[in-house]
């Protein structure tokens, strides 16, 4: 058994490799013969590259564009960052010892210190 005989190939590989047959003046047995592949696993690899391609096409959904879905995820984005702040400024609040003056903690500590 070769070294070849059990080779993975890439799909960047395989598709390296059709596209260079389907060069003009090239020959598919001297491209598999260059590469060390059947020519049947080469048109094996051709098939299901064609395959893939109608796959993709057909599955597009028409009417569908990638700016139709920014606008709520842009959304988000903004009552995430509108979160943010606003818990960014509490904590800081917090920090300079700036306590609600309604809280149930508060009343605790001034309790405690009477």
């Amino acid at each position: 058994m070769t070294d070849n005989a059990h080779r993975h190939w890439t799909a960047e590989e395989k598709l390296r490799i059709i596209e260079e047959a389907r060069q003009a003046g090239q020959l598919v047995s001297e491209v598999c013969r260059h590469h060390q592949i059947a020519p049947r696993l080469f048109y094996l690899w051709e098939k299901q590259a064609r395959q893939g391609a109608l796959e993709a096409l057909h599955n597009r959904q028409p009417g569908r564009r990638v700016s139709d879905l920014s606008a709520p995820l842009q959304e988000e984005i903004e009552r995430l960052r509108m979160v943010v702040a606003e818990l960014s400024a509490e904590n800081l609040g917090l920090k300079k010892g700036l306590w609600p003056s309604g809280s149930a903690t508060m009343e605790r500590r001034r309790r405690k210190r009477s």
